[in-house]
């Protein structure tokens, strides 16, 4: 048993880049899909949530402070937190939580070869347009990210999903609430 595990190799996969490195909007617009062989498909499974066909009259929502990129994994990773949160709480009658921006922003990288001899076989910044390695939403300086409609009862539990979901995301926000007019 003790050799079977000493020659047990551990292969490590390369992960996901930090987010720092593509939060920044420091690049015009792509969003070109007929250039790019494949891009990765969005990770976010649902936009809307809980009672989507009622009108609740109270909108508790979550708006950037600045503009940025925010990636499918950390939307899809604040959609979770908030969404349990709310279904654990106020279940799924009592709120219509709604993701209010699309991952159209096509991120891409080009892969540098590093370690031994990585310059004999290197391209460098030659034809550097590089492989599309997921997308992203691009976020205006105000713009609403997401929102949650409840009763007057759920305005305190919508904030606290909201503030779950925020810590998620890689730009700071502001959690507000409006009255609904009819």
């Amino acid at each position: 048993m003790k050799g079977a595990l000493q020659s047990f190799k551990v292969i490590i996969m390369a992960g996901l880049r930090p987010s720092r490195i593509d939060r920044m909007i420091n690049r015009p617009n792509y969003t070109r899909r007929e250039y790019v062989r494949a891009v990765p498909g969005i990770k976010v499974v649902h936009f809307d949530m809980g009672e989507v066909g009622r009108k609740f009259p109270y909108e508790v929502y979550l708006e950037s402070k600045n503009a940025c990129q925010i990636r499918t994994n950390a939307m899809e990773a604040s959609r979770i937190a908030a969404n349990r949160y709310l279904m654990k709480i106020l279940g799924k009658s009592g709120f219509h939580y709604k993701i209010r921006t699309i991952p159209f922003q096509i991120i891409r990288e080009n892969a540098m070869a590093s370690g031994k001899k990585a310059d004999r076989y290197g391209n460098g910044m030659r034809l550097s347009f590089g492989k599309p390695i997921g997308t992203a939403a691009r976020i205006d300086r105000g713009q609403r990210i997401m929102s949650v409609w409840v009763e007057k009862e759920g305005i305190e539990t919508a904030r606290i999903a909201l503030r779950k979901a925020a810590m998620k995301l890689p730009t700071t926000v502001k959690i507000d609430v409006q009255e609904r007019s009819n």
